[in-house]
C-alpha cells in the first residue's frame, strides 16, 4: 500500500474504465478538497446526467486521501460498496463509482507538463465532439479483435471485439464515449459498436465466438439492453455470443439476475469483466451467475514473479470460480512465463498482447496468423 502521505494533490487522478483504459486520459486531482460534480463550481465537473450537481468529495483525512459522498442522488461507491457522508479511506488501484461513470483510482507524477496537457485535452474534446455526429451518422466506427485462447492448446476460443473509429480525434473509444457522454449518447454508441462489430468481421470468422462489451449507463435501461441483443440474435441466429459487464458496474443484483435469464433465453453467455481489481466480490456476483469471469489484468501482471500469498489468492478464486461452473479468463497475459503461470492455477482461458494485439476486420482478413 502506497503512504499516502508521499502523494501531493497533483499527485491523485481518477482514470475512466467504461472505455479502453490503456487509451483514456486520466483526470487529475489538482486541489483538495476535491468537490466533483455537474455544477459549475466543482473543483471537478462531470458532465453526466446521473451525476449530482454536487456529487461527492476527496479530502484529506490525516495522511491519507478519504472520498465521501454529498448526498447524491445515483450515489457513490467504492468497489461496488455505497459511500456515504462518512469519509471513506481510499488507496491506489480502487474502482471508483459516481452514478454511472466508473474510474479507478490511479496515482500520477506531478509534472511542468500538467498545464499544456489539460489545454491539450480541451482542444481534442472540442474536435471529438465536432466529429461525434458523423461518427453516428455514418457508423465511422472500425472495430477491432483480440484473439482470447484455451489455456491448454492456445487454440482460438473466441474473440473479443473492441471499439475503434476511422475518424481523427476519435480514433480510440475514450475519447469516443467521453464525447458520447457530453451528448448523453453513451447508450447509442455502445449499441452501434456491438452491431458494428458483428457486420465488419470477417466472414472466415463466421462462427467465431465473440465477445461483446457494454457501457455502464446500458444497466440504468436495463429493457432497452435486453431488445438490443434480442435484435442481434435475430440477425445471427447461430454464432456463439457472450455480453460482458464490468464487474463494479454489477451492483443492483436483482437487475443483473434479469438480465442473466434474459440472456439464457437467448442462448447468449454472461461474463464479468475485470473481476478482482479491488476485491473479490465472488460470493455476491454468483446471485446472478455468470459463464465467464475476466480476472483484471492487474491480478495477472508479474503472476510468475508474484508472492506465495497473491498466487494462493488467485488460485483460490479460479478454483472456486470453476466448482461454481464457471469458465475462468486470465487478462493481460504478455510474456510466456505469465502464460505458465495461468496455466498453472488453473485458469480456462487466456488474454493478452502475448497472444496478439488487437486488429481491425480487414487486418484479420488479410492475416493468417493463429495465436501462439
Amino acid at each position: 500500500m502506497i503512504n499516502s502521505a508521499t502523494l501531493t494533490a497533483s499527485a491523485w487522478a481518477l482514470l475512466p474504465q467504461d472505455v479502453d483504459a490503456e487509451l483514456a486520459s486520466p483526470l487529475p486531482l489538482r486541489d483538495l478538497p476535491c468537490r466533483l460534480g455537474r455544477g459549475s463550481d466543482c473543483t471537478l465537473r462531470l458532465a453526466h446526467p446521473t451525476v449530482s450537481t454536487s456529487h461527492a468529495e476527496f479530502i484529506m483525512v490525516g495522511d491519507q486521501l478519504h472520498l465521501r459522498d454529498l448526498g447524491s442522488r445515483n450515489g457513490t461507491f467504492v468497489n461496488g460498496q455505497r459511500v456515504t457522508s462518512t469519509p471513506y479511506p481510499l488507496e491506489p488501484d480502487l474502482l471508483i463509482q459516481f452514478g454511472e461513470l466508473l474510474y479507478r483510482l490511479t496515482t500520477i507524477h506531478p509534472s511542468r507538463q500538467m498545464a499544456t496537457a489539460a489545454a491539450d485535452e480541451v482542444a481534442d474534446l472540442a474536435l471529438a465532439l465536432a466529429q461525434f455526429d458523423k461518427l453516428i451518422d455514418q457508423r465511422a466506427v472500425m472495430p477491432h479483435f483480440q484473439w482470447i485462447v484455451r489455456s491448454d492448446n492456445h487454440q482460438i476460443f473466441a474473440a473479443e471485439a473492441l471499439g475503434r473509429s476511422r475518424l481523427f480525434g476519435l480514433s480510440h473509444p475514450g475519447m469516443m464515449f467521453k464525447a458520447a457522454s457530453y451528448l448523453n449518447k453513451e447508450v447509442e454508441l455502445s449499441r452501434m459498436l456491438r452491431v458494428e462489430a458483428l457486420a465488419l468481421i470477417p466472414g472466415k470468422f463466421c462462427e467465431t465466438h465473440l465477445f461483446l462489451n457494454t457501457h455502464v449507463a446500458e444497466l440504468r435501461d436495463l429493457a432497452g439492453l435486453i431488445v438490443s441483443m434480442r435484435d442481434i440474435r435475430r440477425a445471427y441466429p447461430e454464432r456463439p455470443i457472450t455480453l460482458e459487464i464490468h464487474e463494479a458496474a454489477a451492483v443492483d443484483m436483482t437487475a443483473m439476475k434479469m438480465l442473466r435469464l434474459a440472456l439464457s433465453d437467448l442462448s447468449m453467455g454472461l461474463a464479468y469483466d475485470d473481476f478482482g481489481a479491488g476485491q473479490a466480490r465472488l460470493a455476491e456476483l454468483v446471485e446472478a451467475r455468470p459463464d465467464f469471469l475476466k480476472f483484471d489484468m492487474k491480478l495477472i501482471r508479474n503472476l510468475h514473479e508474484a508472492h506465495s500469498g497473491r498466487r494462493r489468492m488467485v488460485g483460490t478464486l479460479v478454483s472456486m470460480a470453476r466448482d461454481l461452473d464457471i469458465i475462468t479468463l486470465a487478462e493481460g497475459v504478455e510474456s510466456q512465463a505469465e502464460v505458465d503461470a495461468c496455466k498453472e492455477l488453473g485458469f480456462d482461458l487466456q488474454q493478452g498482447y502475448y497472444f496478439g494485439r488487437p486488429a481491425s476486420g480487414e487486418q484479420l482478413a488479410r492475416s493468417s496468423q493463429q495465436p501462439k
